[in-house]
């Protein structure tokens, strides 16, 4: 079973369209503006899921961290290749896609105080997913995030 985490990472500067496409595709060609950016970003743990969430058609995103990461692909891939800017909409989009739903499957996620604390402060700065941990050396890792 293929478990998948989502972090968000949050950039201070635009990231170079070029590499944001690069980013968008999983390809496998040099980005080293935004690699250096993501070195350097604050993350926050969002949450998990796993297969199970993403298997009923149409694929509705049956949790939070899900629904977080394809909206966040959707917002950078339309329109043009784009690491999304966090405004008050996309703010507030994002934690309405955090909110439990009736429907959903259980899955990990973190508090949304802390998310919305992330978002806050991280107004005006452009996001991006990331399915793995920050380095370890950042201050981003707590011991309630994996």
């Amino acid at each position: 079973m293929i478990t998948y985490r989502l972090w968000l990472a949050a950039l201070p500067a635009p990231v170079p369209e070029a590499e944001a496409r690069i980013f968008w595709n999983c390809k496998d060609e040099p980005t080293p503006t935004l690699d250096e950016a993501l070195r350097r970003a604050p993350h926050i743990y969002v949450g998990s899921w796993g297969e199970e969430h993403e298997e009923l058609l149409p694929r509705s995103c049956r949790c939070p961290a899900a629904r977080l990461s394809a909206w966040l692909f959707f917002k950078g891939t339309i329109d043009r290749w784009q690491a999304p800017t966090l405004d008050a909409r996309l703010q507030d989009e994002l934690l309405e896609l955090l909110r439990p739903r009736p429907d959903d499957l259980p899955a990990p996620i973190a508090r949304a105080h802390e998310i919305q604390s992330f978002l806050s402060a991280h107004a005006g700065w452009s996001l991006i997913p990331q399915a793995e941990a920050p380095p370890a050396d950042q201050d981003a890792l707590s011991p309630q995030n994996p």
